[in-house]
This record gives structure tokens, sequence and C-alpha cells, in this order.
């Protein structure tokens, strides 16, 4: 489990951190590389680009408002998942052959110009981060989002998936050469 990742300003700071980390990463990249696919899987360029749709995907959902949620999706009735269990839950899936659904795969990066690739990463990940900031910390353990994997989960599950997700696949990413 990430240290201490609680409050929303821990889970702020971990998402500034991954998303750095990231970032940091892929500046050490070639272009020849940053466009490589391996054996049919995502190149470097896919990874960043279905992590963009997925953020701006949850961007969308902190940025509706808490009614339309609450029609569309009910309340927490439950008791909130940790960290680890968002993960566990998350890694079950994949263990059964869960893979990204049709809107979550890239495509920005078909036409791999790295520019704008990562000009559209960190655009997602400045527009996550601001999303956050007009939820309490409350609401984030109220309200509830469909995951296409994982199903219904809380906002602060999201972030803790979000967290995880951009990690799990700037592993991936790393292991590219």
């Amino acid at each position: 489990m990430i240290a201490k990742m609680n409050t929303k300003d821990d889970i702020k700071n971990a998402l500034s951190a991954i998303f750095e980390e990231m970032n940091a990463y892929t500046k050490t990249v070639d272009d020849t590389t940053f466009k490589k696919s391996i054996d049919g899987k995502w190149s470097i360029a896919q990874n960043i680009d279905h992590l963009t749709i997925s953020n701006n995907i949850t961007a969308l959902s902190f940025n509706m408002p808490k009614a339309v949620l609450k029609q569309l999706y009910k309340t927490n009735n439950r008791p909130n998942w940790n960290y680890d269990e968002v993960v566990w839950k998350y890694q079950r899936t994949l263990s059964q052959g869960a893979k990204a659904s049709l809107p979550f795969q890239p495509k920005i990066s078909l036409v791999p110009v790295r520019s704008l690739v990562e000009r559209f990463w960190k655009g997602s990940c400045d527009t996550l981060l601001n999303a956050i900031d007009g939820w309490s910390e409350e609401d984030l353990d109220t309200y509830l989002i469909p995951h296409p994997l994982i199903g219904k989960m809380t906002l602060r599950e999201l972030l803790f998936f979000t967290v995880y997700h951009v990690g799990h696949h700037l592993k991936t990413i790393k292991a590219i050469q």
C-alpha cells in the first residue's frame, strides 16, 4: 500500500508524484522506443494514450454535479475499500483476462506524434488534479461511479485505482526496451 494515502491531499500528492515519475521517465526515452510495439503489446505512446483517456474520463466523473451522480448511481451503502482492496479487485479482474474496453483503448497514438501524446497526457493530469478540488472528504466516500472492470466504486476508490493504474502502466512502460 502507498504509505498513509488516506486523505484527499494524500491522494493528490500520490497522483502528482506518479504523474511526475511518468513524465520524468518518458523524457529519457528516444522517439523510436516511444513508438515501439513488441509482440503486439501497446507501445509507450499507446500506454500513455490509454492513461490519458482514463484520466479524462475520471476527471469527467469529478466534474459531474453531485445530484446527477446520486441519481444515476445512488450513494455508497457499504464499507469503503482501502487502496490495497482496490488494487486486489483490479488485479483479480486482470488475472481473469479482463482488458481495456474499446472506449479506453488508445486513439491519438495511432498516429504517434509524440508531442501530441505528451501534451494530451499532461493536460489530462492537470485536469484530473483540478477536478478533485471541489469534493470534500465525505463526498469522496459518498458518491459512486461505475468502473468498467471493477464495478461501482466511490470517488476515493477511483482515485486509489488511478494511482495504482498509472504505476501499473509505468512498470509496463519501463520494461519496453
